[in-house]
């Protein structure tokens, strides 16, 4: 007895408008979307946020593979994982974290007294160097 295949639809309900990778006619995207079965209605409480691979062909754009998240925190895990192994321009990096909100708290408070040295490179005040403060010159 064969499999009833089973047509599924694609709502997206977020594009951040963000292409990467492009090659020929593909390229990777980071969207909130949903999947779901035909002739059933989409929920944005169910869209997740995910990477997909697309291609752009005469009949228009078609998804190929991609990662959904399953959790609030995957986005974060993986950003940072990113960041730890050594990927992203430290400068573009920091550029686009100077704009954020707490960009400027997050950075007072990073504990400057951390016993990990691992490196056994030169301690100085992480502070003082986003945010052009000295260490003893807090309260400002």
């Amino acid at each position: 007895m064969a499999d009833k295949e089973v047509s599924i639809e694609y709502k997206v309900f977020k594009d951040f408008g963000i292409q990467f990778d492009e090659k020929n006619n593909s390229y990777g995207t980071i969207r909130v979307a949903q999947w779901y079965k035909v002739g059933a209605e989409p929920d944005e409480s169910k869209a997740k946020l995910e990477i997909r691979k697309f291609s752009e062909g005469p009949n228009g754009e078609k998804a190929l593979k991609g990662y959904t998240f399953s959790t609030p925190e995957g986005p974060h895990e993986l950003t940072e994982a990113m960041v730890k192994i050594g990927y992203g321009d430290t400068k573009k990096l920091l550029k686009e974290l100077s704009t954020r909100e707490d960009f400027k708290e997050s950075v007072e408070n990073i504990n400057v007294d951390d016993e990990d040295n691992s490196d056994g490179g030169e301690m100085f005040d992480m502070r003082s160097l986003l945010l052009g403060i000295e260490a003893d010159d807090e309260a400002s």
